[in-house]
């Protein structure tokens, strides 16, 4: 055994030398400056991949050992070519070394240079319901359509025949169950508990056969690559509702985060964290602004389906490439992230491309970086900090609270430095605790992702479906709602920011009446089957406007005799007995005044 390691350490010391020998004669060709080399080292490079397909090593050791595994099978000299070829692996396999010194941090200009609001004053005059077509267009909807047609005669050998207006009228009902949610679905068309906004738009038959036959992609003709994708069935959807997600402007501040989308049956995707508040269901990567906008987002497959190739920012950080690879470079845009996602490499890619980021770390990731421990802080009291800076500028802050906390940025340091409020536990107090400038920053522009998951908890109803990629679904049009409502708000700020804007609850209950109402025909279903178990009539006025969508359709606003009561239209005290069975409001209608004309106009 041992003369066969000396045989291997003796090829191994000749092909090296060979390689110093061909290297030495065209030192010319590759020498650099010493300044050049340090630029190269900053940059990012993707390791290179063998011929056999398999990763590079990341240290010269492994590139030693696969030399001599390469010398027992090649000859003795190598040519030029391959000489080159181990030559750029070498240089691919160094690391870049950080070195770190406490010294003053130096904040560059990180002034955010906006985008132009195209389309801004364009959509003064829009509803909640044209907000929400700006994510989810006619086109998605009539490929839904479609594909549920197809999926009918696949699977029942007829079609369903629906049409792209009833794939909008089921997401209007989904939006009206969701802010009034009952035990099941059935419950909305029983006659204790039904609810006129979802059992007057659909039989309840009919709804529940269009959620086992809602489709997105033909199972038939989907090539075997393409199945290689686990979501291939629901991909079509999320590539347009993606691409309509990133058409917005982006906001300064961005904070790229896990999404979990609950879910507790049997599939291959779903994960658990214990740290969450829902611990099981389908892990999403999110990239959202401070309001809660998501711009972009990719749902986690697994190990199995991640690139292989080892990276220099990890397979976390690679995430947060990806999600900011749509963000406009030179802007100074600010990324936000935790531990999970945070490397030293990472910040350094992002700041080439003028991308500023602060993020907590992990100690093991702070290589040759010296700061006091977490004993020696908590010697000083609370509110002691240590930082360290490297020569790219960016900086490592380690603050003790109750714990100690690692974080980098850069674009923030400690200065200055604020107070934040705590607890003593001894003197059962309040206190004032000093805390670095970067600590504020992030505690203040981190919580883009928690804001979307709040509010899609508020009013999200939960459907039941053996075919797990229903829930992502459903959880993709809440999100359209609130991306809607968010693009609402910000649309409403810069017309008007004195203008008190509507709520997330009206605004989703006025996209479902929207849905469910525009430009569709009324339904006439089956008489009840005794007219003494029939409810009594409900009272004509309405509480509350009806939406522009639905008054202006043109279709199925007919005028009946009711009971006298006050025209919704008439800014005077004028009674009508004229009552529009669509809009469920008096109007009047006679030879002074028509009020009914006035009312359905379109403008």
């Amino acid at each position: 055994m041992s003369k066969r390691l000396e045989e291997e350490e003796r090829k191994r010391k000749h092909l090296e030398n060979v390689i110093d020998i061909i290297m030495d004669g065209n030192s010319s060709d590759l020498e650099q400056s010493e300044e050049e080399e340090e630029e190269d080292d900053e940059e990012w490079v993707p390791q290179a991949m063998h011929d056999d397909g398999s990763s590079d090593s990341s240290d010269e050791e492994d590139y030693q050992e696969e030399s001599v595994v390469q010398s027992s099978i090649e000859v003795e000299v190598p040519t030029a070519q391959d000489t080159i070829k181990k030559q750029s692996v070498k240089d691919n396999a160094k690391k870049k070394e950080y070195r770190w010194r406490k010294k003053q941090f130096q904040p560059p200009s990180v002034d955010f240079i906006a985008s132009d609001e195209e389309g801004t004053e364009d959509r003064c005059n829009w509803t909640p319901y044209m907000y929400f077509k700006q994510f989810v267009t006619d086109e998605m909807l009539q490929e839904t359509a479609e594909q549920t047609n197809l999926y009918s005669v696949q699977k029942e050998g007829k079609s369903i025949n629906t049409t792209a207006k009833e794939i909008e009228q089921v997401l209007g009902m989904y939006m009206h169950m969701g802010l009034v949610q009952m035990s099941c679905v059935r419950a909305y068309w029983e006659m204790e508990t039904k609810l006129p906004a979802v059992c007057d738009v659909m039989s309840r038959d009919r709804f529940l056969k269009l959620l086992t036959l809602i489709h997105f992609q033909d199972n038939f003709s989907v090539s075997d690559d393409a199945k290689k994708d686990k979501l291939w069935k629901l991909r079509p959807w999320l590539q347009k509702l993606r691409e309509q997600f990133l058409c917005i402007p982006p906001e300064e501040c961005h904070a790229v985060d896990e999404i979990m989308v609950p879910f507790k049956r049997k599939s291959h995707l779903r994960v658990y964290m214990p740290a969450k508040p829902h611990k099981w269901g389908f892990k999403m990567w999110g990239r959202a602004g401070q309001s809660g906008f998501l711009y972009d987002f990719d749902v986690c497959q697994g190990a199995e389906h991640q690139d292989r190739e080892k990276s220099e920012v990890g397979v976390t950080g690679e995430v947060v490439l990806k999600m900011t690879s749509t963000l406009p470079a030179g802007k100074n845009h600010k990324v936000f992230a935790d531990n999970y996602f945070t490397s030293v490499p990472l910040v350094q890619h992002l700041k080439e491309r003028e991308i500023h980021y602060i993020g907590t770390i992990r100690m093991n990731r702070m290589s040759n970086c010296t700061m006091m421990d977490e004993r020696e802080l908590k010697k000083h009291g609370r509110g002691s900090m240590d930082f360290r800076v490297n020569q790219d500028n960016n900086i490592i802050v380690r603050w003790f609270d109750h714990k100690a906390v690692n974080l980098i940025s850069s674009f923030v340091g400690i200065e200055p430095v604020g107070n934040v409020k705590r607890w003593d536990r001894k003197s059962k107090t309040h206190i004032m605790v000093p805390s670095p400038a970067i600590v504020e920053a992030y505690n203040k522009f981190m919580g883009g992702v928690n804001v979307l998951d709040m509010l899609s908890a508020l009013y999200k109803f939960s459907f039941r479906s053996r075919r797990w990629y229903m829930y992502i679904w459903w959880h993709t049009v809440t999100v359209a709602v609130i991306n809607a409502w968010n693009l609402y708000r910000r649309d409403q700020k810069m017309l008007d920011p004195k203008m008190k804007t509507m709520g997330l609850r009206r605004f989703q209950a006025l996209v479902g009446t929207s849905l469910t109402s525009a430009g569709k025909a009324k339904k006439f279903g089956r008489p009840l089957p005794c007219p003494e178990a029939a409810p009594s009539p409900p009272r004509k006025r309405s509480s509350c406007s009806v939406p522009l969508d639905v008054r202006r359709d043109a279709m199925d606003h007919f005028p009946t005799w009711e009971t006298r009561q006050r025209c919704k239209h008439c800014t005077s005290n004028h009674f009508s007995h004229v009552y529009c069975e669509k809009c469920k409001v008096h109007l009047c209608l006679n030879k002074d005044r028509n009020c009914f004309r006035d009312y359905h106009k379109v403008k």
